[in-house]
């Protein structure tokens, strides 16, 4: 089940990231993902130039993510709260996903660099597998990160479609 966690908690680093798509000569996998900055702040931290490929994503396939991560102040504590539900049949939404995790441990996974985080710009490129217990469909994906007095230092939303 701890696999299960990571290949989640991975797969959701595309929440945090995804701005634009890559992929396929066809203008529908073109398309810029819909990510809304639902930060109450932006004193904190910032992603940029962010892309995830491909599009849409494939079940037991790799997908890519790449791009620049501007932290404003030090990152010495945090809980990242990730939430991913999937509408079925267009008729209700299942929650797959609905956890916090230890902030300094996703940036360590993510970055390769430990807490407290320096403010500064860092770049990173991922690359893991989708796993293939999701099932195909529409995804929509929220993570928020806070630091340990509570403060709301990032929030994301996002789509994410898999086959």
């Amino acid at each position: 089940m701890g696999r299960l966690v990571e290949y989640i908690l991975l797969l959701l680093s595309v929440v945090l990231v995804v701005s634009t798509l890559t992929g396929s000569t066809n203008n529908y996998y073109n398309e810029p993902t819909k990510v809304t900055d639902c930060s109450v702040t932006k004193k904190f931290a910032e992603f940029t130039n962010a892309s995830l490929t491909p599009n849409p994503m494939t079940r037991g396939k790799a997908y890519y993510v790449k791009g620049t991560f501007y932290i404003k102040k030090t990152i010495q504590w945090g809980i990242l709260h990730i939430k991913l539900t999937y509408n079925f049949k267009k008729y209700t939404n299942i929650t797959f996903v609905n956890e916090k995790f230890n902030l300094c441990d996703y940036l360590d996974d993510l970055l390769n660099i430990l807490c407290p985080v320096p403010p500064g710009i860092y770049h990173f490129n991922y690359s893991n597998i989708v796993p293939k217990l999701f099932w195909p469909g529409r995804y929509y994906g929220k993570a928020t990160a806070y630091n340990e007095e509570g403060e709301e230092m990032m929030c994301q939303m996002t789509e994410v479609t898999i086959n």
